[in-house]
């Protein structure tokens, strides 16, 4: 079953993302970070947080959806910044329905494009997004392809 996200719900998405940090090989956000984080995205009406649970209710995985307007468009554009199954969860249909629901979310809002981020050796989100229509084929600009580049910065700090 996937759900929005709640207030209620802020444990849950804590340890899921500590999980999926720890699967990237990664020690930051802490918890405490996490916490503060997913606090303020639960507020954000540009943010979406969602929830796969199992008839328990145990959490299984999330997705972590954003919405802007581009002018390149032009409209509105969904980007999934987070698509995380627990890996004792895996390869049951979770993956599945949590992008079919950001996907429909998605164009409940009227967006004109979902994209997303994800390594080009994981074949298992390769392949599940493919499914789904995704591709990575855009037209290219002198031949070249287009890279998704980004710097880390801290506060103050150029």
């Amino acid at each position: 079953m996937i759900q929005s996200a709640r207030e209620a719900d802020l444990e849950d998405l804590v340890q899921l993302m500590i999980a999926f940090r720890d699967q990237l090989g990664q020690s930051e956000p802490s918890a405490r970070e996490f916490r503060d984080s997913i606090g303020i995205l639960l507020k954000d009406p540009d943010t979406e947080l969602l929830v796969a649970r199992n008839a328990d209710g145990a959490p299984l995985g999330y997705a972590q959806v954003r919405y802007r307007y581009s002018a390149w468009i032009p409209g509105l554009g969904a980007e999934i910044e987070d698509l995380f199954v627990l890996p004792f969860a895996r390869r049951q249909g979770i993956g599945l329905e949590l992008a079919q629901s950001v996907t429909e979310r998605a164009r409940q809002r009227s967006c004109r494009v979902i994209g997303l981020n994800t390594n080009e050796r994981n074949e298992a989100a390769l392949s599940l997004y493919q499914r789904l229509g995704f591709t990575a084929e855009r037209a290219a600009w002198n031949g070249s392809r287009q890279l998704w580049l980004e710097k880390r910065m801290e506060p103050g700090r150029p």
